[in-house]
């Protein structure tokens, strides 16, 4: 017997039969909680918006010659090669194309060039750098630097490295720790090297480094017009002997042990780190049986004293020896001590000598998330000889403070204010290690 339903009520019935049912079988399906709400994004802070303009400004460049680049192409005919090469040059990105180079130094002036930066090369991970620059005071600065990770293993790297520089306008002041500032001079260096370098990661803290090359350097008379630069004349004014300034060719070839214990390379609170390098150095020159060995001891320890406020110690010895049938090492050889690496209050190598002597201490404090600033106190001293004539007197200071600028992983740069004896100098260097 078939029953139908006539009535408001029998069908109202029927519905709601229905739609328990219906929902009754859905509730037995799983519910898909992978797919979440995607949470909105937090507004900046004012400090986050101002610092995003550099990095705006930053692409700008690229985007003007990406535009400049497509323009002259598209009226020139290229073969096939070429045409790879400028579309690879057209795929612009921040860390792969060309891009403009200045700057200014104290004594090279103003500084101006172009550099290019490539990724990959042949393989993911490659990096190939080039950078040619000039300055108003003749400066020149050319440099190449290939680099090859996971060369053989995961943990060994390969880097290739030529560099040429011409300095007209240097200063030497003598040498010694009892040079004067009143007695400076101006010579100008020409040097040419090629470098070829292998790393092998032992351990996530123990590093080995070998390397190889070849240096060339030319001594000319300096280009500075108000000082003397006449390189006869320098070496009468300090009674030198004309092997004082010659120039060298030299092969070279060295190893670097690195134990690195620190718990973070951008916000270093606590650990340490020492580095030993040797190099032996042999004369290309029959007539010239220039041969000595350079040896550096650099230890480093970091103390955090409260909520990432740390001290941190560094202790850098330095020495350079010629063997017994060697001639004297020209001045550009010796241990040089003064510049942003140690002696931070005096220009770069003021103090010249066989042997150095350098002790730092530093107090950092944070500021922002991923910027410290920091005070110290560098004292050193050059001598002929740290065996046979150490001296606890005498030794050259200087002090300052500035800002460190990290990520998780490295230093980025550091611009800080130091002074010694001598004028206050103003700093700003990209990377770095202490």
């Amino acid at each position: 017997m078939t029953l139908k339903c006539r009535t408001l009520n029998c069908q109202t019935a029927l519905i709601i039969a229905l739609t328990l049912t219906t929902s009754s079988a859905f509730s037995q399906t799983p519910v898909d909680t992978t797919k979440l709400r995607e949470p909105y994004p937090e507004p900046k802070s004012a400090f986050a918006e101002v610092m995003s303009v550099p990095v705006f400004i930053l692409d700008i460049p690229f985007d003007i010659l990406k535009g400049i680049t497509k323009f002259v192409v598209s009226d020139l005919q290229i073969g096939p090669m070429a045409s790879n090469v400028i579309n690879s040059v057209n795929d612009i990105k921040k860390s792969t194309g060309f891009y403009p180079a200045f700057g200014t130094g104290g004594r090279s002036g103003v500084q101006f060039g172009v550099g290019f930066t490539s990724q990959p090369v042949w393989t993911e991970q490659e990096r190939l750098k080039l950078k040619a620059s000039f300055s108003s005071h003749d400066y020149q600065a050319h440099k190449a630097l290939y680099r090859m990770p996971d060369f053989f293993s995961s943990n060994f790297h390969v880097a290739l490295r030529a560099q040429y520089t011409k300095k007209p306008w240097e200063l030497f002041h003598g040498l010694g720790n009892e040079s004067l500032e009143s007695n400076k001079v101006n010579y100008n260096p020409e040097r040419s090297n090629f470098q070829a370098i292998g790393t092998w990661e032992m351990s996530p803290r123990w590093e080995f480094e070998f390397s190889g090359g070849y240096n060339a350097y030319n001594i000319f008379d300096g280009e500075d017009p108000k000082l003397e630069g006449n390189v006869s004349d320098i070496l009468s004014k300090f009674s030198f002997s004309p092997d004082v300034m010659r120039g060298t060719r030299f092969w070279t070839a060295g190893a670097a042990l690195n134990h690195d214990w620190r718990n973070s390379k951008g916000r270093t609170t606590s650990g340490g780190q020492e580095i030993i390098n040797v190099a032996y150095n042999k004369s290309t020159r029959n007539t010239d049986e220039l041969e000595f060995w350079r040896v550096s001891v650099d230890l480093r320890q970091h103390l955090e004293i409260f909520k990432q406020r740390t001290l941190a110690f560094r202790v850098l010895v330095q020495s350079v020896d010629v063997t017994d049938n060697s001639p004297i090492l020209p001045f550009y050889l010796l241990t040089g001590l003064g510049g942003p690496d140690n002696l931070r209050g005096y220009r770069i190598d003021r103090f010249m000598d066989n042997d150095a002597v350098l002790a730092s201490v530093e107090y950092r404090y944070p500021l922002l998330e991923v910027i410290d600033a920091f005070i110290f106190v560098d004292e050193g001293r050059v001598f002929s000889s740290i065996s046979e004539d150490f001296k606890w007197h005498d030794w050259k200071y200087s002090y300052g403070g500035g800002l460190r600028i990290f990520n998780r992983d490295n230093l980025l740069a550091r611009v800080f204010m130091a002074k010694g004896k001598e004028a206050a100098r103003f700093n700003l260097e990209f990377g770095g290690t202490f």
